[in-house]
């Protein structure tokens, strides 16, 4: 279902100036097809990017993650606390930590991930399309990283 999304979206004529997929290819299988669709569409990939961030900082930033119980104001244990412990600044409401960011879901993810995901690293090395930067604490440094890799590239 999500090949069939993915080709019916970038049959679309905005498309045809370029595009960016995020999450997706996340299995080989996935990756096959979608240069099956690149190839019946006549895209060429330019670069598959991989930001990469060492698991033990993904678990750190995901299992710090809180968020306020009434509003949904998001807070971070480390990065961005409230105010008053465990409340919310602007309601003053409780935080709680949603199941998908309790550290052993984040471990159960990071396991598919490796198991899944990761072997994609090597199947766009091999074509020669794969760009890597490192994930940085702040979105601002990682998007100057990208931008830096995607300027070096050669498109």
């Amino acid at each position: 279902m999500t090949i069939d999304i993915v080709k019916d979206r970038l049959a679309q004529s905005d498309c045809k100036d370029g595009f960016i997929l995020d999450g997706f290819p996340r299995t080989i299988y996935q990756a096959e097809k979608l240069d099956e669709i690149l190839k019946d569409l006549a895209i060429e990939l330019d670069y598959a990017l991989n930001i990469y961030v060492p698991d033990e900082e993904i678990i750190k930033r995901m299992s710090g993650r809180r968020v306020c119980s009434k509003c949904g104001m998001s807070y971070h244990i480390l990065y961005n606390q409230p105010k008053e412990k465990d409340l919310c600044d602007s309601c003053n409401s409780a935080l709680v930590q949603r199941d998908d960011d309790k550290e052993e879901t984040v471990i159960q993810r990071l396991n598919t991930y490796h198991k899944q995901t990761e072997p994609l690293i090597e199947y766009y090395e091999k074509k020669a399309k794969l760009l890597t930067v490192h994930g940085q604490e702040s979105v601002d440094d990682t998007t100057k990283e990208v931008l830096n890799a995607l300027s070096g590239a050669k498109v």
